[in-house]
């Protein structure tokens, strides 16, 4: 395990990881102008923990895919605005419109209000499932390839859940999971790097990074069972240096790490960027490419991948 990763039994940190590197670059950059060992010494650290830095930053890749797949979309959209975050009264359908002009195949959503919602018209499967019992808030999915065997995932005692459902496409079927793992519901106001960082807030967050490895141990039982390839597609509320994030991927690929490109950010938190969103695949599956989309239409951004059978 290289330098960052041994970040991850410092649950606290890992949310600093981001603005560690940034500080770490910096540093190299004044040591590459004024002196030369440091600088050395930073290319050797480098070098040992560039697994995890990719986890942070991809360079791009300037090549034109060609090969035809699935497109999938995952997309926390806060509700469609629905307690007027934004200044913005058309939201609902400008999420619309977007879906509309990126054409993915199939999209999972979290945060899915039903009484906020479009009615994608363009998606003749859809699927919504409460996070509790007759809410109308919860995980939905919506495809243009039909949608089989539909189920709740629920994790006890949290306001936050996902769904399962079966796609068939290509003669083939694949387990979709889209989940919603638990939130820390910090405001504005919190921050993890100011002097009001408080006791009260690493508590609260050591209490939530708990809650979250009990959820994706319980989702990673339950997939198990499964005898189909896998796509997962999750607001995991942490970041890729988290014990969540290294119990999820496994066994499983990160979407990101093979099509993506830059950072990669889906959430800013107190200005740092983090990349909280994720789109797993099963190894027998192969991602094509992967895009984090720009539209600011939620406290997230979507992200999208390609992908295709191995």
């Amino acid at each position: 395990m290289g330098v960052l990763g041994g970040f991850v039994n410092i649950p606290l940190l890992t949310l600093l990881v981001p603005l560690l590197c940034v500080i770490n670059l910096v540093f190299f950059t004044i040591w590459m102008l004024r002196f030369q060992w440091p600088a050395m010494l930073f290319i050797g650290v480098l070098a040992i923990s560039l697994q995890e830095w990719q986890l942070l930053y991809q360079f791009e890749n300037r090549g034109i895919p060609t090969s035809k797949g699935l497109n999938v979309m995952s997309y926390n959209v806060r509700s469609f605005n629905r307690f007027k975050w934004l200044e913005d009264d058309n939201v609902s359908s400008s999420i619309e419109s977007f879906v509309n002009e990126t054409n993915a195949d199939v999209i999972c959503f979290q945060e899915f209000s039903k009484d906020q919602a479009p009615s994608f018209k363009d998606y003749p499967y859809q699927v919504f499932k409460p996070y509790v019992k007759d809410g109308k808030i919860g995980s939905s999915i919506i495809s243009k390839y039909p949608l089989v065997n539909s189920k709740v995932i629920s994790f006890e005692g949290s306001q936050n859940g996902g769904m399962q459902s079966d796609l068939i496409w290509k003669k083939d079927t694949l387990r979709f999971y889209n989940l919603h793992f638990e939130s820390f519901r910090l405001n504005r106001a919190d921050s993890l790097i100011s002097s009001n960082y408080s006791e009260k807030i690493r508590r609260k967050l050591q209490a939530v990074f708990e809650i979250q490895k009990e959820q994706v141990s319980q989702f990673n039982t339950l997939s198990q069972s499964s005898p189909y390839p896998e796509v997962v597609c999750t607001d995991l509320n942490n970041n890729a240096f988290s014990l969540p994030y290294k119990l999820l991927s496994k066994s499983r690929v990160d979407s990101f790490t093979e099509g993506g490109s830059g950072l990669g950010a889906t959430y800013y938190f107190s200005s740092l960027p983090l990349r909280i969103d994720f789109i797993f695949t099963s190894k027998a599956l192969t991602v094509i490419d992967y895009d984090t989309h720009g539209v600011k239409l939620s406290d997230h951004r979507p992200i999208s991948a390609k992908l295709n059978k191995g």
